[in-house]
């Protein structure tokens, strides 16, 4: 159950994505991707109603292996190249990819999930959003963005998974920006050829020239010498076994995920306590839920 407080939304100004999120979630389906089952409102909070998925972020199980082989990234990464192809096949570019934002199913499936930023688009968008080691150049500048931003991320998300952490790093987003920009990556020694030229192909600066929104479109990808020996139909099928299968010993099993202290009564979600009860100027209304 993903709760969000009303007044924060509003506070924050992120309205217009929540709307977005619930919008797109319900009108897709894919095994990649997190269902969405109902959603409703009371005078405090907006709930989505969603599938649990207990294996844990795909960022916990990187940083306890704290890279992984070619293999293993190969098989996550074309998870997320199938749920990208399916989402944009309804001009719908995710804009929010990263290891933390990706869940282990218990059979050891990627499922993409927080649709925050997601938003439907028939060409190009200008808002800037996103993680800043995944932004896209044309995002930072302000050039006007669509779906070659989500292939850029997989680029970034490949080098994460194969070294341990992403190319442009920095203390603040502005120096993580102007690294993103002069495009200079290091390349570990031991990082073999394919994967390199996979990587750089998804991170050429000239989104034009960038696999995945070139005139072949995402076939370029699905066809890459790197994903060679790829069944792209058995992976969608989910007839491939996983390289990580999480240890969970019930569908309700939490082992994985952060466990932080039980909220007091004025934080829990819902109508608890009648101090709580908003102000009537306060009772905000979300028409879509």
């Amino acid at each position: 159950m993903k709760v969000l407080r009303k007044s924060e939304i509003i506070r924050l100004r992120q309205v217009e994505h929540v709307n977005a999120e619930r919008h797109i979630l319900s009108r897709i389906r894919h095994p990649f991707v997190v269902d969405l089952f109902a959603t409703f409102q009371d005078s405090l909070n907006i709930y989505m109603l969603m599938s649990y998925v207990p294996g844990g972020e795909l960022f916990t199980h990187l940083r306890r292996a704290h890279k992984f082989t070619p293999d293993v990234t190969r098989f996550y990464l074309a998870n997320i190249i199938l749920a990208l192809i399916y989402l944009h096949s309804f001009n719908i570019i995710y804009r929010d990819l990263k290891p933390e934002n990706l869940l282990l199913d218990p059979c050891g499936y990627l499922r993409l999930t927080d649709f925050g930023f997601a938003k439907v688009v028939d060409d190009r968008t200008w808002t800037l959003c996103g993680t800043p080691e995944y932004l896209a150049p044309e995002i930072i500048q302000s050039e006007g963005h669509g779906k070659a931003a989500d292939w850029w991320a997989c680029g970034i998300l490949c080098y994460e998974m194969l070294v341990g952490y992403p190319p442009f790093f920095d203390e603040t987003p502005y120096g993580i920006y102007d690294k993103i920009l002069k495009g200079n990556v290091h390349w570990p020694r031991n990082m073999d050829r394919l994967s390199k030229e996979l990587i750089q192909a998804f991170l050429h600066p000239d989104r034009s020239e960038r696999l995945g929104n070139m005139i072949g479109g995402p076939k370029d990808i699905l066809e890459h010498p790197w994903f060679r020996g790829v069944d792209w139909g058995a992976l969608e099928r989910r007839e491939i076994k996983a390289p990580i299968i999480p240890h969970t010993t019930s569908l309700d099993d939490t082992r994985h995920f952060l466990h932080l202290p039980f909220p007091s009564l004025h934080d829990m979600p819902g109508l608890l306590m009648e101090e709580v009860w908003p102000l009537p100027h306060q009772r905000f209304q979300f028409p879509e839920f």
